[in-house]
This record gives C-alpha cells, structure tokens and sequence, in this order.
C-alpha cells in the first residue's frame, strides 16, 4: 500500500458533539496542513486517529485490498520505516455530503522522495461520523488519467494562444505564442526592449514529457545562455521552476509565477532567483496585454527567460 492515501485522512475532521454538518473549504484545507505535518513528522498515533475501525483501503493500480485500522496502522508504520524521506502534498477536489453522517471526498494526492520523480495520485474517500467525530471509512487510489497526446497535455495552455505586448517610454517587451506545426508544442517568442541595452530576444519550446508525466520548457536566448523548467498549475497560475546557464557559465535558478488575469492580461514575476546560490534582488512584475491571436500554426522566433540573464 503506497504513502500518498493517507493525504486524505486530514479531511476527517473532527467535530462538535451533534454536529451535522461538512467543515467549510478553509477547515478542510486547515484540516489537510494538520495532517500533512502529522505524516510528514511520522506521528503514527495521530494518523491512525483519523480512521475508523472498518476502514479500508483499495489501491487501483495493484489491486490491493486493506481492510481494518489494525492492518492499515500494520502498512502505514511499515512505509514510515522503510522510507522516513516520503513527504505528503495535495488537493481537494470536490466533497459531497451524502447524508448527515456520510461525506464523499475526492481529489489528488502528490508524494516526494528524495532523489525520485513525484508521483501523482488522484482519490476517492468516504468519511463517516462517529460520536461526534468524523472517521475515514474508505480510500481508493486510482491512477491519474493521462493525456493521450502531447497536444492534449497542452490544452490547459492554449488561453496563451496569441500576442502579447507591454510597451512604456523606457521598455517594450513582446510576447507570442503559438502552435507547432504538428501541435505537439507550444513556441513562444520573446523580445525586450530594456533602456540602453541590446535587444533581447529568445526561444522557449513549451512541451509534455511523457516519461516524467509534467509539462517541461526549453529555452535558447540571443545572448547564448539556454536554460529548461517544470511547469505545475496551482489555481489559476502557473509555476515554472527554472534552471539556466548564463553567457559566462554560471548557473541561474528561480520560479516564475505566470498568473492569468482574465483572456487578455497576463502578469510574471520571479521568485526565489538565485546566481551559483547567492540570492538576487527580486524582479519587478510585469504586466503584458493580449493584442491578436497568432495563427494555430507559424515557425518560432524567440523567448527569453531573461530575469535569469
């Protein structure tokens, strides 16, 4: 039985004598960080606590059923000595109260170890109350559906779809994006602008790797230095965790937050930049607008990373 259902069990929340009601949103997402600590500490008392006597765990991947908190409390204490670096994160997705004292839950699961590609989990739970205290009565964990193209992967960021542009008395800055010829990536151009320096113009290929199942970027600035990113969705902005090598060979590092302000209106900022492991000054944010859609299809010119330059 993996780690990653156990995320779920902060969702058993506990409650008020006679109480009859689900927690709301914020509870539940409190309810998840208690018990993300508790696993992530390996305090096994406090996460057995969350599960009724009956429970059960159904693992769809392997077929493996685990039924009673005995032989659960058996597989959890074995996962917290054979691998101590497991580290829990995850989402709700949806909860339904079914009756008073029945709640279904569902949602997604990612599990990190230490030099291992996370792995994603999507769930399904049923909590029950006892005694004034709501239980985990069942977990299944089913395998999180995959694109069946790289272009499907993609389809999340086809909003991007277009040209967008920024332009004051002191910086222009010029951002396209478009289809591949085949639709298997996403190009983006690149151009800045900056007071008393060179243009600045690059190429990012924005794509899904099939064999780490996450949407990676690579990029190649005019300058010479080239750099590659992880893509995650958090709501509705985008995480991109960001490696580079500079023109002189230092190697640059930082997240850039890509929130979407609406069809038309599109900020980045930078954080957590560093240079060989000194922290830089943060970069200013920058704000750019949607001015025609590009065509599905175009060759690419060029994206810069250019915070990391």
């Amino acid at each position: 039985m993996r780690a990653v259902l156990l995320l779920i069990l902060s969702v058993a929340v506990v409650a008020h004598p006679g109480a009859r009601v689900v927690a709301d949103e914020a509870t539940v997402k409190q309810m998840i960080g208690d018990y993300v600590k508790a696993f992530n500490a390996k305090d096994l008392e406090t996460v057995m606590g969350f599960w009724s006597e009956s429970g059960v765990h159904i693992d769809r991947n392997s077929g493996e059923r685990t039924e009673g908190r005995e032989a659960i409390q058996s597989d959890i204490a074995e996962s917290f000595q054979n691998r101590p670096d497991t580290q829990l994160s995850g989402t709700v997705e949806s909860l339904r109260q079914i009756k008073p004292d029945v709640v279904s839950i569902n949602g997604q699961v990612t599990v990190s170890r230490e030099k291992e590609d996370p792995v994603q989990v999507d769930y399904s739970a049923i909590v029950i109350e006892q005694d004034g205290k709501w239980m985990i009565d069942s977990i299944e964990e089913l395998p999180v559906p995959q694109p069946l193209t790289s272009h499907d992967a993609l389809a999340e960021l086809d909003w991007l779809i277009g040209t967008w542009n920024d332009s004051d008395d002191d910086v222009t800055i010029t951002n396209q994006f478009r289809w591949s010829e085949n639709g298997a990536f996403l190009i983006r151009s690149f151009s800045a602008q900056l007071p008393e320096q060179e243009l600045k113009q690059g190429t990012q290929v924005i794509g899904w790797d099939p064999r780490s199942l996450e949407i990676r970027s690579w990029t190649f600035n005019s300058d010479g230095s080239f750099g590659d990113a992880v893509w995650s969705k958090n709501g509705r902005d985008w995480l991109i965790k960001s490696g580079h090598t500079l023109p002189d060979g230092q190697a640059a590092s930082g997240t850039y937050v890509l929130s979407r302000n609406g069809d038309d209106e599109i900020t980045w900022k930078l954080i957590g930049h560093e240079v060989e492991g000194q922290p830089q000054p943060t970069s200013l944010e920058v704000t750019v607008f949607r001015v025609d859609e590009a065509p599905e299809t175009d060759p690419a010119p060029a994206v810069s990373e250019s915070s990391n330059e």
